[in-house]
Protein backbone atom coordinates (compact mmCIF):
# COMPACT_ATOMS: atom_id res chain seq x y z
CA UNK A 1 0.00 0.00 0.00
CA UNK A 2 2.82 2.69 0.73
CA UNK A 3 4.45 1.80 -2.22
CA UNK A 4 1.36 2.18 -4.44
CA UNK A 5 0.85 5.45 -2.42
CA UNK A 6 4.46 6.48 -3.07
CA UNK A 7 4.11 5.37 -6.87
CA UNK A 8 0.68 7.79 -7.29
CA UNK A 9 2.93 10.64 -5.73
CA UNK A 10 5.13 10.36 -8.19
CA UNK A 11 3.18 10.38 -11.27
CA UNK A 12 1.04 13.33 -9.63
CA UNK A 13 4.50 14.98 -9.49
CA UNK A 14 5.47 14.13 -12.66
CA UNK A 15 1.81 15.16 -14.29
CA UNK A 16 1.93 18.78 -12.67
CA UNK A 17 5.41 19.01 -13.64
CA UNK A 18 4.84 18.60 -17.20
CA UNK A 19 1.50 20.58 -16.97
CA UNK A 20 3.37 23.27 -15.99
CA UNK A 21 6.09 22.92 -18.65
CA UNK A 22 3.41 22.82 -21.28
CA UNK A 23 1.78 25.80 -19.56
CA UNK A 24 5.30 27.67 -19.70
CA UNK A 25 5.16 26.95 -23.60
CA UNK A 26 1.75 27.92 -24.14
CA UNK A 27 2.72 31.56 -22.03
CA UNK A 28 5.54 31.92 -25.37
CA UNK A 29 4.06 34.39 -28.31
CA UNK A 30 4.84 33.85 -31.94
CA UNK A 31 5.67 37.34 -33.07
CA UNK A 32 5.09 37.72 -36.90
CA UNK A 33 7.43 40.18 -38.68
CA UNK A 34 6.52 40.99 -41.76
CA UNK A 35 9.93 42.31 -44.15
CA UNK A 36 10.74 43.81 -47.64
CA UNK A 37 13.69 42.60 -49.45
CA UNK A 38 15.86 45.34 -49.29
CA UNK A 39 19.15 46.20 -47.34
CA UNK A 40 17.10 49.22 -46.26
CA UNK A 41 16.18 46.66 -43.09
CA UNK A 42 19.81 44.92 -42.93
CA UNK A 43 19.25 45.24 -39.22
CA UNK A 44 17.13 42.40 -39.08
CA UNK A 45 19.22 40.25 -41.37
CA UNK A 46 22.67 41.16 -39.39
CA UNK A 47 20.61 39.98 -35.72
CA UNK A 48 19.39 36.76 -37.66
CA UNK A 49 22.83 35.77 -38.89
CA UNK A 50 25.25 36.70 -36.05
CA UNK A 51 23.35 34.83 -32.70
CA UNK A 52 26.54 34.37 -31.14
CA UNK A 53 27.46 38.34 -31.52
CA UNK A 54 24.21 39.26 -29.92
CA UNK A 55 24.26 36.55 -27.11
CA UNK A 56 27.90 37.42 -26.20
CA UNK A 57 27.69 41.35 -26.12
CA UNK A 58 23.71 42.05 -25.38
CA UNK A 59 22.04 38.74 -24.03
CA UNK A 60 19.35 38.98 -26.75
CA UNK A 61 19.36 36.79 -29.68
CA UNK A 62 17.87 35.08 -32.47
CA UNK A 63 17.88 31.35 -32.33
CA UNK A 64 17.42 30.00 -36.14
CA UNK A 65 14.88 27.41 -36.69
CA UNK A 66 14.30 27.64 -40.41
CA UNK A 67 16.40 29.98 -42.32
CA UNK A 68 15.00 33.41 -43.13
CA UNK A 69 11.82 32.14 -42.03
CA UNK A 70 11.65 30.96 -38.30
CA UNK A 71 13.38 32.19 -35.32
CA UNK A 72 13.38 32.29 -31.07
CA UNK A 73 13.80 34.99 -29.77
CA UNK A 74 16.16 34.51 -26.23
CA UNK A 75 16.86 36.77 -23.13
CA UNK A 76 19.61 35.42 -21.65
CA UNK A 77 18.59 31.73 -21.26
CA UNK A 78 15.29 32.17 -21.70
CA UNK A 79 13.02 32.15 -24.80
CA UNK A 80 10.74 34.82 -25.23
CA UNK A 81 8.72 34.31 -28.23
CA UNK A 82 8.84 32.71 -31.44
CA UNK A 83 9.64 34.82 -34.27
CA UNK A 84 7.52 33.93 -37.98
CA UNK A 85 9.33 36.04 -40.53
CA UNK A 86 7.03 37.20 -43.34
CA UNK A 87 9.22 38.30 -46.16
CA UNK A 88 6.36 40.63 -48.41
CA UNK A 89 7.69 41.37 -51.87
CA UNK A 90 4.36 43.71 -52.64
CA UNK A 91 5.62 46.88 -50.38
CA UNK A 92 5.03 48.72 -47.22
CA UNK A 93 1.31 49.00 -47.72
CA UNK A 94 0.77 45.12 -47.98
CA UNK A 95 2.16 44.97 -44.31
CA UNK A 96 -0.21 47.57 -43.27
CA UNK A 97 -2.81 46.16 -45.01
CA UNK A 98 -1.74 42.80 -42.96
CA UNK A 99 -1.47 44.90 -39.85
CA UNK A 100 -4.67 45.70 -40.49
CA UNK A 101 -6.12 42.65 -40.54
CA UNK A 102 -4.10 41.63 -37.66
CA UNK A 103 -1.97 38.61 -39.72
CA UNK A 104 1.41 40.63 -38.35
CA UNK A 105 2.48 42.04 -35.62
CA UNK A 106 5.51 44.27 -36.48
CA UNK A 107 6.03 45.24 -39.78
CA UNK A 108 9.24 46.81 -41.68
CA UNK A 109 8.62 49.26 -43.90
CA UNK A 110 8.61 52.43 -45.34
CA UNK A 111 6.86 55.22 -43.18
CA UNK A 112 4.66 56.85 -46.31
CA UNK A 113 2.66 53.35 -46.69
CA UNK A 114 2.50 53.44 -42.60
CA UNK A 115 1.54 57.21 -42.63
CA UNK A 116 -1.07 56.43 -44.89
CA UNK A 117 -2.71 53.38 -43.37
CA UNK A 118 -2.38 54.76 -39.50
CA UNK A 119 -4.30 57.90 -41.37
CA UNK A 120 -7.16 55.79 -42.46
CA UNK A 121 -7.43 53.85 -38.76
CA UNK A 122 -5.10 51.05 -38.48
CA UNK A 123 -4.00 50.91 -34.93
CA UNK A 124 -0.32 50.64 -35.24
CA UNK A 125 2.76 53.24 -33.90
CA UNK A 126 6.12 53.90 -35.45
CA UNK A 127 8.00 52.70 -32.86
CA UNK A 128 11.92 53.20 -33.93
CA UNK A 129 13.49 54.04 -36.87
CA UNK A 130 15.55 52.11 -39.53
CA UNK A 131 17.81 53.99 -41.39
CA UNK A 132 17.66 57.54 -43.60
CA UNK A 133 17.62 58.19 -47.07
CA UNK A 134 18.56 55.01 -49.70
CA UNK A 135 16.02 55.45 -52.98
CA UNK A 136 17.22 56.93 -56.44
CA UNK A 137 15.91 57.95 -59.57
CA UNK A 138 17.12 56.02 -62.25
CA UNK A 139 16.77 56.76 -65.91
CA UNK A 140 17.32 54.34 -68.69
CA UNK A 141 21.23 54.78 -70.18
CA UNK A 142 20.54 55.85 -73.35
CA UNK A 143 19.02 58.97 -72.08
CA UNK A 144 21.34 62.35 -72.04
CA UNK A 145 20.76 63.59 -68.08
CA UNK A 146 23.29 63.31 -65.87
CA UNK A 147 21.21 64.94 -62.96
CA UNK A 148 17.41 65.81 -61.84
CA UNK A 149 17.57 69.85 -63.22
CA UNK A 150 18.47 68.19 -66.86
CA UNK A 151 15.63 65.39 -66.46
CA UNK A 152 13.10 68.05 -66.03
CA UNK A 153 14.50 70.36 -68.95
CA UNK A 154 14.17 66.91 -70.95
CA UNK A 155 11.19 66.40 -69.74
CA UNK A 156 10.19 69.46 -71.02
CA UNK A 157 11.77 69.05 -74.51
CA UNK A 158 9.90 65.51 -75.25
CA UNK A 159 6.79 66.87 -74.32
CA UNK A 160 7.20 69.42 -77.05
CA UNK A 161 7.61 67.22 -79.20
CA UNK A 162 3.93 65.58 -78.22
CA UNK A 163 6.21 62.29 -76.26
CA UNK A 164 4.95 61.60 -72.56
CA UNK A 165 8.09 60.82 -70.68
CA UNK A 166 7.39 57.50 -68.46
CA UNK A 167 8.00 56.94 -65.11
CA UNK A 168 7.85 54.08 -63.10
CA UNK A 169 7.12 53.79 -58.90
CA UNK A 170 7.27 50.44 -57.41
CA UNK A 171 3.72 50.72 -55.42
CA UNK A 172 1.19 53.35 -54.43
CA UNK A 173 1.46 55.24 -51.33
CA UNK A 174 5.17 53.42 -50.93
CA UNK A 175 7.82 56.57 -50.33
CA UNK A 176 8.78 56.26 -53.72
CA UNK A 177 5.77 57.06 -54.89
CA UNK A 178 5.26 59.95 -52.68
CA UNK A 179 8.66 61.58 -53.24
CA UNK A 180 8.03 61.54 -57.28
CA UNK A 181 5.33 62.97 -57.49
CA UNK A 182 6.55 65.69 -54.87
CA UNK A 183 9.51 66.21 -57.03
CA UNK A 184 8.06 66.77 -60.27
CA UNK A 185 5.04 69.23 -58.53
CA UNK A 186 8.03 71.35 -56.98
CA UNK A 187 9.63 71.54 -60.66
CA UNK A 188 6.73 72.29 -62.68
CA UNK A 189 6.15 68.91 -64.21
CA UNK A 190 2.38 68.12 -65.07
CA UNK A 191 2.01 64.08 -64.72
CA UNK A 192 -0.94 61.98 -64.09
CA UNK A 193 -1.53 58.09 -63.64
CA UNK A 194 -4.13 57.61 -66.83
CA UNK A 195 -2.76 55.87 -69.85
CA UNK A 196 -5.20 57.82 -71.69
CA UNK A 197 -4.39 62.22 -70.58
CA UNK A 198 -1.88 62.63 -73.19
CA UNK A 199 -2.16 66.41 -72.00
CA UNK A 200 0.04 65.59 -68.80
CA UNK A 201 4.27 65.78 -69.37
CA UNK A 202 4.76 62.76 -67.45
CA UNK A 203 3.04 59.25 -67.25
CA UNK A 204 3.24 57.57 -63.43
CA UNK A 205 3.39 53.76 -63.97
CA UNK A 206 2.45 51.33 -61.33
CA UNK A 207 5.06 48.65 -61.25
CA UNK A 208 3.79 46.53 -58.69
CA UNK A 209 6.88 45.77 -56.74
CA UNK A 210 10.86 46.61 -58.06
CA UNK A 211 10.73 43.22 -59.88
CA UNK A 212 10.02 43.89 -63.00
CA UNK A 213 12.09 47.24 -63.64
CA UNK A 214 14.62 46.11 -65.12
CA UNK A 215 12.75 44.30 -68.06
CA UNK A 216 10.80 47.45 -68.03
CA UNK A 217 13.70 49.63 -68.79
CA UNK A 218 15.55 47.47 -71.26
CA UNK A 219 12.82 47.46 -73.55
CA UNK A 220 12.00 50.63 -73.29
CA UNK A 221 8.74 50.79 -72.00
CA UNK A 222 9.44 52.92 -68.84
CA UNK A 223 12.17 56.04 -69.37
CA UNK A 224 13.20 56.31 -65.48
CA UNK A 225 12.20 54.71 -62.15
CA UNK A 226 11.97 55.86 -58.85
CA UNK A 227 13.43 52.75 -56.57
CA UNK A 228 14.41 51.90 -53.21
CA UNK A 229 17.94 50.20 -52.60
CA UNK A 230 19.57 47.76 -54.41
CA UNK A 231 17.60 48.35 -57.38
CA UNK A 232 19.29 51.48 -58.30
CA UNK A 233 22.64 49.71 -58.13
CA UNK A 234 21.24 46.23 -59.56
CA UNK A 235 20.05 48.37 -62.88
CA UNK A 236 24.00 50.26 -62.96
CA UNK A 237 25.96 47.06 -62.58
CA UNK A 238 23.58 45.21 -65.07
CA UNK A 239 24.20 48.97 -67.49
CA UNK A 240 20.59 49.07 -68.04
CA UNK A 241 20.53 52.63 -66.46
CA UNK A 242 22.39 55.50 -64.07
CA UNK A 243 20.93 56.81 -60.96
CA UNK A 244 21.03 60.74 -61.07
CA UNK A 245 19.54 62.03 -58.28
CA UNK A 246 19.36 59.74 -54.67
CA UNK A 247 16.15 60.83 -52.97
CA UNK A 248 17.58 62.73 -50.27
CA UNK A 249 18.56 65.72 -53.32
CA UNK A 250 15.09 65.92 -54.40
CA UNK A 251 13.34 68.91 -54.91
CA UNK A 252 9.81 68.83 -52.48
CA UNK A 253 7.04 70.60 -52.59
CA UNK A 254 6.73 71.35 -49.39
CA UNK A 255 9.54 74.14 -49.84
CA UNK A 256 11.79 71.86 -47.18
CA UNK A 257 14.90 69.80 -48.27
CA UNK A 258 15.02 66.02 -48.04
CA UNK A 259 18.21 65.77 -46.34
CA UNK A 260 18.27 62.69 -43.91
CA UNK A 261 14.51 61.41 -44.97
CA UNK A 262 13.78 58.49 -43.00
CA UNK A 263 12.40 55.34 -44.99
CA UNK A 264 12.04 52.19 -43.47
CA UNK A 265 10.94 52.34 -39.69
CA UNK A 266 9.45 49.92 -37.54
CA UNK A 267 5.62 49.90 -37.38
CA UNK A 268 3.82 47.94 -34.47
CA UNK A 269 0.01 47.17 -33.68
CA UNK A 270 -1.00 48.42 -30.79
CA UNK A 271 -2.57 44.64 -30.50
CA UNK A 272 0.69 43.24 -29.95
CA UNK A 273 1.90 45.99 -28.08
CA UNK A 274 -1.18 45.18 -25.20
CA UNK A 275 -0.83 41.03 -25.51
CA UNK A 276 3.01 40.35 -26.60
CA UNK A 277 4.61 43.82 -25.19
CA UNK A 278 8.07 42.52 -23.80
CA UNK A 279 8.27 40.37 -26.77
CA UNK A 280 7.91 43.82 -29.18
CA UNK A 281 10.10 45.24 -26.60
CA UNK A 282 12.87 43.02 -26.70
CA UNK A 283 12.93 42.41 -30.67
CA UNK A 284 12.72 46.17 -31.07
CA UNK A 285 15.98 46.42 -28.89
CA UNK A 286 18.05 43.07 -31.00
CA UNK A 287 17.34 45.68 -33.97
CA UNK A 288 18.75 48.98 -32.12
CA UNK A 289 21.62 46.61 -31.36
CA UNK A 290 22.21 45.46 -34.89
CA UNK A 291 21.92 48.81 -36.15
CA UNK A 292 24.61 49.93 -33.98
CA UNK A 293 26.80 47.08 -34.82
CA UNK A 294 26.33 47.85 -38.88
CA UNK A 295 27.36 51.20 -37.86
CA UNK A 296 30.67 49.42 -36.43
CA UNK A 297 30.94 47.31 -39.48
CA UNK A 298 28.86 47.77 -42.65
CA UNK A 299 30.53 44.54 -43.96
CA UNK A 300 28.06 42.77 -41.79
CA UNK A 301 25.16 44.31 -43.53
CA UNK A 302 26.90 44.09 -46.75
CA UNK A 303 27.32 40.23 -46.20
CA UNK A 304 23.60 39.41 -44.90
CA UNK A 305 22.40 41.75 -47.62
CA UNK A 306 23.82 39.39 -50.21
CA UNK A 307 22.90 36.37 -48.33
CA UNK A 308 19.33 37.41 -47.34
CA UNK A 309 18.70 39.08 -51.27
CA UNK A 310 20.64 37.44 -53.54
CA UNK A 311 23.13 40.50 -54.61
CA UNK A 312 26.61 40.41 -55.06
CA UNK A 313 29.25 41.81 -52.71
CA UNK A 314 29.46 44.92 -55.93
CA UNK A 315 26.15 45.81 -55.86
CA UNK A 316 25.69 45.67 -51.93
CA UNK A 317 29.01 47.77 -51.62
CA UNK A 318 27.63 50.43 -53.64
CA UNK A 319 23.88 50.30 -52.45
CA UNK A 320 24.68 50.59 -48.80
CA UNK A 321 26.85 53.52 -48.93
CA UNK A 322 23.43 55.27 -49.82
CA UNK A 323 21.92 54.63 -46.62
CA UNK A 324 22.10 55.73 -42.99
CA UNK A 325 21.39 53.37 -40.61
CA UNK A 326 20.06 55.10 -37.81
CA UNK A 327 17.22 54.01 -35.17
CA UNK A 328 16.78 56.85 -33.11
CA UNK A 329 13.29 59.07 -33.47
CA UNK A 330 14.16 62.33 -32.38
CA UNK A 331 15.74 63.22 -35.88
CA UNK A 332 13.23 62.19 -37.92
CA UNK A 333 9.82 63.28 -36.64
CA UNK A 334 10.33 66.80 -38.68
CA UNK A 335 10.33 64.89 -41.57
CA UNK A 336 7.85 62.46 -41.11
CA UNK A 337 5.39 65.45 -40.75
CA UNK A 338 7.25 66.57 -43.64
CA UNK A 339 5.50 63.41 -45.63
CA UNK A 340 2.58 63.97 -43.83
CA UNK A 341 2.35 67.62 -45.50
CA UNK A 342 3.92 66.48 -48.72
CA UNK A 343 1.02 63.42 -48.90
CA UNK A 344 -1.76 66.09 -48.15
CA UNK A 345 -1.06 68.29 -51.08
CA UNK A 346 -1.31 65.19 -53.25
CA UNK A 347 -4.74 64.18 -51.31
CA UNK A 348 -3.39 61.09 -49.92
CA UNK A 349 -4.32 62.39 -46.28
CA UNK A 350 -8.04 62.63 -45.77
CA UNK A 351 -8.55 60.66 -42.12
CA UNK A 352 -7.27 61.19 -38.96
CA UNK A 353 -3.63 63.10 -39.63
CA UNK A 354 -5.67 65.79 -41.73
CA UNK A 355 -4.68 68.55 -38.64
CA UNK A 356 -2.23 70.74 -38.86
CA UNK A 357 -1.46 70.60 -34.86
CA UNK A 358 2.11 68.51 -35.02
CA UNK A 359 1.79 67.57 -31.06
CA UNK A 360 -1.13 65.48 -32.56
CA UNK A 361 0.27 64.00 -35.56
CA UNK A 362 3.28 63.08 -33.03
CA UNK A 363 0.51 62.00 -30.69
CA UNK A 364 -1.64 59.26 -33.37
CA UNK A 365 2.27 58.17 -35.46
CA UNK A 366 4.79 57.63 -33.20
CA UNK A 367 4.99 55.29 -29.28
CA UNK A 368 7.87 57.59 -27.88
CA UNK A 369 7.14 55.95 -24.33
CA UNK A 370 7.88 52.70 -25.85
CA UNK A 371 10.68 53.83 -27.69
CA UNK A 372 12.42 55.19 -24.77
CA UNK A 373 12.70 52.01 -23.07
CA UNK A 374 14.25 50.13 -26.38
CA UNK A 375 16.75 52.59 -26.36
CA UNK A 376 17.62 53.11 -22.78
Amino acid sequence: MRKLLIVLSLIAIFIGFAGCTQQEKSNIPTLTVAYLPTDHQAALFVAADNPNLFKDKYGIYLKEVKPKEEYELYKGDKKIANVKLVRVMEGGAKIMNLMTTKQVDVGLLGVPPAIFYIDKGTNAKIIMNLHTEGSAVVVRKDIPVNNWSEFVNWIKEQHKKGYQVKIGYPLPASIQYVMIRDALKASGITYTENPNDKKAMVLLINCKGQKSMPQMLSQKELDAVIAWEPMPEILRYKNIGKPIVYSENLPSATGKTWKDHPCCCVVVSEDALKNKYDAVIDFCKLLKYATDEINKNKDLAIKSSCAWLGTSEEVEKASISHIKYDYRLEPIVPKVIQFVDAMKLQGLIKGRLNTNDENKLKEIIFDFKDYDKIVK
